[in-house]
């Protein structure tokens, strides 16, 4: 059997926590788990133990990686921590699926069934099998896991009093690297790289150009509208801060921020607001208000499912007007406006049942773990282990070029360093709340990567 389930993460607090969950439910099903910051365990491929990797997306830059792997001898699986938020399929299609990615891995694992059907409809998609289980990050979410974010929250509180929470999405046109805001660099240049009428890029473009600019407009309007509230800002992992912190230099009242798992800043916050972010679909998880802000609106680039799922403000009156009645404490909503968004969740989370999204994935691993593990030829092998050096090199020697995403600031920035008494202390937590878990031995791997294992 297949007893090593590797978990790699980009993002510290967008994804550790949560698939640091996973990997406890996963020592309890018998697998030994390394979990931790993707580039050190992709680095480190030749010294993995043969195991089930799991893939964070199915972009076409992920192609080298599962090849590398299948010659290994690993077996590869994957699910797209952007799967669920998106304008609508074709665009998603478009900029997050690479066909030959998405048929790399054996098994696929969809948030719901709208992922699952637009991996389904991807022209030369070869038919791998999908487990619509949700994600991790849902668990986290769950009543019964709420109270691990409840500290922190109160933290937070005591440090900004009432705060009104802004969630930015603007990494493309406003990339920590100048150099890769390639939104910005495609409308400087008119779309000229652009051959095909059909290819939304360009269109999607000025639809994030148009939000960016008014989202910096709304900013300082707040910050004068409500001088009593707290004002937090808190750039997507990508973005450049610089520019956020330049807008609120001159309000005391305004804090740019970007630190720790976000949904413990949901739980604090008195209100979200955003523009097509995951962040609402969290917030109305943990029955939490938000607001999307939507002063520019398209069929075609919205996301439809975070807008649907929040309250709608079209315009900086109805915005205030908005966030002065959840400051006030009053965020009600009609019956018949709750029942449409739950219907909406469920078609989008498979997870919202009684089952958490962590068993669905395991027990959608059970048949590929039985199988006998894959011994690759002398040849693959040889060649896998080509590849894997190669590619190390590579991304070490990018890691010191100035505005590459491969350079260590940025990669440190995306994944800040982590011990392994703090995870410990994470597992101790999650075991608290659940009632299990309290016989996990966690290890050092490799720099910011662990070992899970039951204490034998």
């Amino acid at each position: 059997m297949r007893n090593v389930l590797i978990l790699p993460c980009e993002t510290r607090v967008r994804e550790f926590d949560a698939k640091l969950l996973l990997a406890c439910h996963a020592v309890g099903r018998g697998f030994d788990v390394i979990v931790g910051w993707k580039r050190s365990i992709d680095l480190n491929v030749l010294k993995l133990p043969q195991g089930i990797y799991v893939g964070k997306s199915v972009t076409n830059r992920n192609l080298l990686m599962f090849r590398i792997l299948r010659r290994l001898g690993h077996m590869l699986t994957a699910w797209d921590e952007e799967g669920l938020v998106y304008a609508s399929a074709e665009v998603y299609q478009q900029t997050k699926v690479g066909v030959e990615a998405l048929n790399e891995p054996r098994c696929l694992f969809a948030w719901g069934e709208a992922n699952a059907a637009a991996w389904r409809s991807v022209d030369g998609f070869a038919g791998t099998p999908i487990v619509t289980a949700g994600n991790p990050r849902v668990d986290l979410l769950r009543p019964e896991l709420r109270g691990y974010f409840s500290g922190q929250a109160a933290a937070l509180r005591a440090e900004h009093g009432d705060f009104v929470l802004i969630n930015t999405n603007f990494s493309r046109l406003n990339h920590f690297f100048e150099s890769q805001s390639r939104q910005r660099k495609l409308l400087e240049e008119g779309g000229d790289a652009i051959t095909d009428d059909a290819d939304p890029r360009l269109g999607w473009a000025a639809h994030k150009a148009a939000l960016f600019e008014a989202f910096k407009e709304m900013v300082p309007v707040l910050a004068r509208r409500f001088p009593h509230a707290t004002i937090v800002v808190r750039p997507h992992p990508s973005e450049n801060a610089g520019v956020w912190l330049d807008i609120s230099a001159d309000f005391a009242n305004v804090r740019v921020i970007h630190a720790g798992n976000i949904a413990a800043w949901l739980h604090a916050a008195k209100v979200t607001i955003h523009n097509g972010c995951t962040t609402a679909v969290e917030s109305y998880l943990l029955d939490r208000p938000a607001i999307a802000y939507q002063p520019v609106s398209s069929p075609e680039y919205d996301h439809y499912l975070p807008n649907g799922l929040s309250i709608e403000a079209v315009d900086l009156q109805s915005l205030e007007d908005h966030v002065a009645a959840a400051l006030a404490g009053d965020t009600t909503v009609c019956p018949i406006q709750a029942a449409e968004r739950e219907r909406l969740a469920r078609d989008h989370i498979a997870s919202r049942g009684d089952v958490p999204a962590c068993e669905l994935i395991l027990d959608g691993l059970a048949p590929y773990r039985r199988q006998t593990p894959h011994k690759p030829a002398l040849s693959k092998r040889l060649a896998g282990v080509a590849a894997a050096e190669g590619r190390a090199l590579f991304k070490r020697m990018a890691a010191l070029v100035p505005n590459n995403p491969n350079h260590v600031a940025y990669q440190r920035h995306m994944f800040p360093p982590i011990g392994a008494a703090e995870v410990r202390s994470i597992v101790a937590q999650f075991g608290g709340l659940l009632g299990r878990f309290e016989d996990i031995r966690v290890t050092p791997w490799q720099e910011n990567a662990f070992r899970l294992t039951a204490r034998r």
